[in-house]
């Protein structure tokens, strides 16, 4: 037993190759049987042999090597599959017809090789064979005109992958039958170059099938059921896109690309809005003068950016001081890009102190201002003003905003027994602060405890007691714990949001109040802010 190849497509089509022995490897590289000088063949790509008892009883079989491309049967991807002749065999671009040969000492004549019948093994002559086989190791496809170091330099390089092949526009050619239709000798007529078969007429015209190309692009690319299946069962759900890809021609697929980026472009912005929507400009009362007791004015001043209010140089509010027991009032706010001794602090034209630099935590600090009694009219009207030492001449930006005063009744005791409340107070912050991690409240608790003391203390005339350095330290170090605690719960909602958890922000938010139970903090205003924000 012996079989045929014939190049049945494209360069050297028509060109045989015949062989007797078991197995005949294909590839690229000088080592094979058929060295096919084509960048998508693989080096070593398919491997046709022989399995049978006896020369009778011979299947030939063909073999894919793991080549890149691919090795089909008919258009049908295979691994190892039985040959028939006629089959056609695809090895990446380059298709070869198979024909299986019986070979006889006997000599035949080209008039009974057509008397044969039609699905009769074709007989031939040993001498006939070997006259038309293929000396040495076959090869084709070489390049015109490549040298040995070309050739070699090909059987080296990368294999290229190509498009799957065009297996609906081809057919099987009739090999050995068409060996066998009254042609002898090297030249077969049957076997011609496709861009012959296109002028024949009768049953050799179905077998240009090309189709024309479309206007403006490439003749568009049709795939096997094989391939249609295949790529059905390995795409999932984005089979049917990766067909319509590889059947559009070149402007199709610029149109499909174009859609898809424009697609993709909304997307992003959808998303990129969703996750920072734009700031809307929250409709503002007009600009409020007035102080009131724990009543934060709504707003922003100086000048800047984010400053709902401008005022370059000064802001002044009203306070109207009205008592009958001597109190402590105690002015709170937040600033911002505000430098050392820049925005001075005045009551009724006395000077109380500076507003504190900017530090890394600006946005959660709350500040305090103490306003003595003693700069204080009860029962008049108090101006409180925010003065920029650099405004005019310069130009420096500041900002001050969630403005409030708070006011702290003193009871009329002696030295004495304010001392002994005053400690009173601190026995009972420190308890609440040993307790800070049991209960919601205690944190807030403690830092009030060991504010009531601190400014107990400060309301005494003449030298103050130890308490009064200690009570004023640890209220600021649970101040610190306050802060530091409202950062956690603003995150932690935040960050719920923009996972799409809204209950679970909105949750968090409302719980800040249980952390928080009074208006003397900022993290409630802060919480109340976030909501509106959210919309939760």
């Amino acid at each position: 037993m012996a079989f045929q190849l014939v190049i049945a497509e494209g360069k050297e089509a028509g060109r045989e190759f015949v062989f007797e022995q078991e197995s005949v490897l294909i590839g690229r590289t000088s080592d094979c049987d058929v060295v096919l000088y084509d960048p998508g063949v693989s080096r070593k790509h398919a491997r046709i042999f022989s399995e049978g008892s006896s020369p009778t009883d011979t299947s030939y079989f063909v073999e894919d090597m793991g080549s890149s491309n691919g090795t089909k049967v008919n258009g049908a991807i295979i691994k190892k599959k039985q040959l028939a002749d006629g089959d056609a065999i695809s090895l990446g671009p380059v298709v070869f017809n198979f024909a299986g040969l019986s070979l006889t000492e006997d000599s035949t004549d080209s008039g009974a090789l057509g008397e044969e019948p039609a699905n009769s093994t074709r007989i031939v002559s040993a001498q006939d064979v070997a006259a038309r086989r293929t000396k040495g190791k076959g090869a084709a496809l070489a390049p015109e005109g490549a040298g040995e170091e070309q050739l070699a330099a090909l059987s080296r390089s990368h294999t290229r992958t190509i498009q799957a092949v065009k297996d609906s526009q081809r057919r099987s050619q009739p090999g050995a039958k068409a060996l066998r239709s009254g042609t002898t000798g090297n030249s077969n007529p049957a076997l011609a170059p496709a861009t012959r078969r296109s002028g024949n007429t009768g049953s050799n015209d179905r077998l240009d099938r090309s189709p024309a190309p479309e206007r403006g692009g490439a003749a568009p690319q049709r795939l096997s059921a094989a391939e249609r299946a295949r790529i059905k069962r390995t795409a999932g759900p984005l089979a049917s896109l990766k067909i319509l890809w590889a059947e559009a021609n070149t402007v199709k697929r610029s149109v499909m690309a174009g859609g898809s980026a424009v697609v993709l472009l909304g997307l992003l912005t959808g998303a990129y809005l969703l996750a920072f929507p734009p700031e809307e400009k929250k409709e503002l009362k007009a600009e409020s003068n007035d102080l009131v007791a724990n009543q934060p004015i709504e707003g922003s001043f100086g000048l800047g950016e984010g400053v709902d209010y401008e005022r370059a140089d000064q802001k002044v509010f009203d306070f109207e001081y009205k008592s009958p027991v001597k109190m402590v009032v105690v002015l709170h706010f937040q600033a911002r890009d505000i430098s050392a001794n820049e925005v001075e602090i005045s009551v009724n034209s006395t000077s109380v102190g500076f507003v504190p630099p900017d530090t890394l935590a600006v946005n959660e600090r709350s500040n305090e201002a103490l306003i003595p009694a003693s700069v204080l009219l009860r029962n008049k009207n108090n101006k409180i003003a925010f003065d920029n030492t650099k405004n005019p001449p310069g130009n420096e930006t500041w900002r001050i905003w969630n403005i409030w005063v708070e006011v702290f009744p003193l009871p009329e005791l002696g030295r004495d027994e304010l001392i002994r409340g005053a400690q009173d107070n601190m026995r009972r912050g420190q308890d609440f602060w040993d307790r800070r991690q049991v209960g919601a409240e205690n944190l807030y608790k403690a830092w009030r405890a060991f504010r009531e003391s601190w400014l107990t203390l400060e309301s005494l005339e003449g030298s103050k007691p130890i308490e009064y350095t200690v009570s004023r330290d640890k209220m600021r170090e649970a101040q610190v714990s306050l802060d530091r605690l409202c950062s956690q719960l603003l995150l932690e909602a935040q960050s719920a949001y923009n996972n799409k958890q809204y209950e679970a922000a909105r949750s968090t938010l409302e719980h800040v109040n249980e952390f928080f139970p009074k208006r003397d903090q900022p993290c409630p205003y802060r919480a109340e802010q976030m909501r509106e924000y959210f919309g939760i």
